[in-house]
């Protein structure tokens, strides 16, 4: 990224309902774990999966019924809506160990505007991510993924269509990337934003 230009981060909590619920019970770890409405009656939307768990197929709002026909053995845990935002604001916090300018985007999203904290802490946007991201793996025991632009859209962007796919679940989305942004239907690149949430992303 060029010198003059803002650095900002777009951090995302990997299955956050469902690594939630690993990190409140360790004997979950290894095992595939899907959140889910009803567990008792088996029935409902999966509110999230493990990568256990979508490795069977699994994916978000799925019904139970067709999860569990995927994977019969999957772990199937009732939301628990307070336990998230309360991990969601500690893991805030975390943040703002590294920037004082940090907005929610939504209860497993942050951005972070990180310019002005490079040469605080003598890193690289990229360490500067690799930082914050075991600060909170050891803090949290949640994964989070990271992904760098000089705005927010292109920051989202960064995260969702790169860092998410990435082995160290971060990707700085540098010019040459930029300049082939075009070949990502614009349906990827605006899916999740409304007029709105246009604004914000400003």
């Amino acid at each position: 990224m060029a010198k003059n230009e803002r650095v900002i981060f777009l951090s995302d909590c990997q299955s956050f309902y469902a690594s939630v619920e690993k990190a409140t019970h360790p004997g979950l770890e290894n095992l595939p774990v899907v959140v889910a409405g009803d567990p008792a009656r088996r029935s409902g939307i999966i509110s999230a999966a493990c990568p256990i768990a979508k490795s069977f197929g699994v994916s978000t709002a799925q019904r139970l019924g067709e999860a569990l026909q995927l994977c019969p053995d999957a772990i199937v845990m009732r939301p628990h809506m307070q336990r998230y935002i309360d991990v969601s604001l500690a893991i805030t916090d975390i943040y703002k160990e590294y920037t004082d300018l940090v907005e929610v985007f939504s209860i497993d999203e942050q951005f972070l505007d990180v310019t002005g904290s490079l040469n605080h802490f003598h890193s690289t946007p990229e360490e500067l991510a690799v930082m914050i991201q075991k600060k909170v793996a050891a803090s949290m025991n949640i994964r989070i993924r990271v992904g760098i632009g000089p705005t927010k859209i292109l920051a989202k962007q960064a995260t969702d269509n790169f860092a998410k796919k990435n082995g160290d679940g971060i990707f700085t989305l540098g010019k040459e990337v930029r300049k082939n942004l075009h070949q990502i239907p614009r349906f990827i690149v605006f899916l999740h934003y409304g007029v709105m949430d246009m604004k914000k992303l400003r």
